[in-house]
This record gives C-alpha cells, sequence and structure tokens, in this order.
C-alpha cells in the first residue's frame, strides 16, 4: 500500500508501539499515510481502537510473521 511515511517500532511492547504513533502524527501532515512495523501481534487492535479514539483512519494490515504492518492515515 502506498505510504507517505513509515515508522519501526519492531521489538517494541504495548503501549510503547501507540505510542510512537502519537508522537509521530504530531510531526506529519494532515492527510498523510503512516505505515506501521511491529512485532507486537496486539498492535493491530490497538490502532484500530486509537484511530477511532482519535478520528484517524485505520486503512489496512498485513501480517508477515515476524512482523505485523499496519497503514493508519492522519
Amino acid at each position: 500500500m502506498k505510504h507517505d511515511y513509515e515508522l519501526d517500532t519492531f521489538g517494541l511492547s504495548c503501549p510503547v508501539p501507540i505510542m510512537k504513533v502519537a508522537e509521530e502524527f504530531k510531526n506529519i501532515p494532515e492527510g498523510s499515510v503512516l505505515k506501521v512495523i511491529a512485532s507486537d501481534g496486539g498492535i493491530v487492535e490497538d490502532l484500530k481502537s486509537y484511530c477511532k479514539k482519535t478520528n484517524h483512519d485505520f486503512l489496512f494490515y498485513e501480517i508477515n510473521l515476524p512482523e505485523y504492518i499496519v497503514y493508519v492515515k492522519k
């Protein structure tokens, strides 16, 4: 999937990946698509919840173990 920015949180455990996403969203323009790479399988549901609470768009995810890749739009 096409994306504007990439955030590698591989090796980090919950809640750190979500904290990193929130931090990254402060630095990227509105409408940007962020690709998040994680090793923690909880990232999918965590980002769905985060996006719902913050009015960001959860776009797509794929699992290529050991990586979980999630695309979200600011």
